[in-house]
């Protein structure tokens, strides 16, 4: 059998049995042992007491509220990753504190956005335009509590914009009627009438599309930002999702399964004999459990197009490339 028909078997063996997949699918060089960043808050870190924090804790700001700003950093950095013409000035790898405190804060990218925005909830797409462009982006439209300070909270400033020469331009409709190219992401919004298979085609497809991914998820769906390196079905057709999240009290990713209710809102739980990280039950009181509300896409060129390991090749054939209709969020 020559090459062109054992792919064409391979393929056709695929879209036959959801099972057949059934192997990791994640970004370009990422594996379940690397690749992949988890950076966490110091504020969310549990030291045990204030006795066992090193001196380097308080080299780094205050950063209660700044999930979006880890899990934006964790997809910058993959990102950095796959490009060969940064400068060497941009913010790259571990931090100044990484030694110290490989627990927290390990990424520049991270320290340099909690240096200079403050410590308040904000959206992944603040964090994306900043770093590219040096600029903040309407809240209206991509809200925001946290602000670039006027002074950073240690020496030296940054004006963000670390890659202004790829011209990633967010641009607005005339009028101010909304946004009309976001050539850096993109989002959608889980609504209650996206079924099962909707809901895994479109966060399968931002992992198939090799789009640096985070998740909005919370008790409504909102209020926390993580990140999403690839995915899994299980042997009844679950969809499982790696993550990577900056309040779990760990460094490491885990993984969950998605869960689609009755009234198809969207949620994550943990399985069984592995870390439980969000709980998702019926009780008497109601439904309760951690919600997905959106999915972000980060969609900026990656650097060298290498050639896939074989895996993740062939997977790239089992992935529903289902078109991602964009959903802008609204106040």
């Amino acid at each position: 059998m020559n090459l062109r028909s054992l792919s064409v078997a391979l393929l056709a063996v695929c879209l036959s049995s959801e099972t057949a997949c059934a192997v990791p699918v994640f970004l370009e060089n990422v594996s379940e042992t690397s690749g992949w960043y988890d950076c966490n808050k110091k504020t969310k870190w549990d030291w045990g007491s204030i006795s066992n924090r090193p001196s380097e804790y308080y080299k780094l700001p205050l950063d209660s509220q700044l999930c979006w700003a880890a899990a934006a950093s964790n997809v910058l950095q993959w990102w950095q990753d796959t490009r060969s013409d940064r400068d060497p000035a941009t913010p790259n790898g571990k931090s100044a504190t990484y030694a110290a405190m490989p627990e927290v804060g390990q990424l520049a990218i991270y320290y340099t956005i909690a240096n200079n925005w403050t410590d308040a909830g904000g959206s992944v797409e603040q964090a994306y335009n900043w770093w590219f462009n040096g600029s903040t982006l309407p809240s209206v439209f991509f809200p925001t509590d946290s602000q670039i300070r006027d002074q950073p909270v240690f020496s030296p400033a940054s004006p963000g914009g670390y890659w202004k020469e790829l011209d990633m331009n967010v641009t607005y409709t005339p009028g101010g009627g909304g946004v009309a190219d976001t050539p850096l992401f993109n989002s959608y919004t889980f609504y209650n009438h996206d079924d099962r298979n909707g809901v895994y085609g479109i966060l399968k497809n931002n992992i198939n599309n090799n789009w640096g991914t985070t998740l909005t998820i919370g008790q409504k769906g909102t209020g926390h930002a993580i990140t999403m390196w690839g995915y899994d079905t299980d042997a009844d057709g679950n969809l499982i999702v790696y993550l990577t999240d900056s309040d779990d009290y760990a460094v490491g990713m885990f993984r969950q399964k998605v869960v689609v209710d009755d009234q198809k809102y969207v949620y994550l739980t943990s399985l069984d004999g592995e870390k439980n990280v969000y709980g998702y039950s019926y009780e008497e009181l109601g439904l309760t459990g951690c919600q997905v509300g959106e999915i972000q896409g980060f969609t900026a060129p990656l650097g060298d197009l290498r050639i896939p390991e074989p895996s993740t090749g062939v997977l790239a054939l089992c992935g529903l490339f289902l078109p991602l209709w964009l959903r802008r969020r609204r106040p």
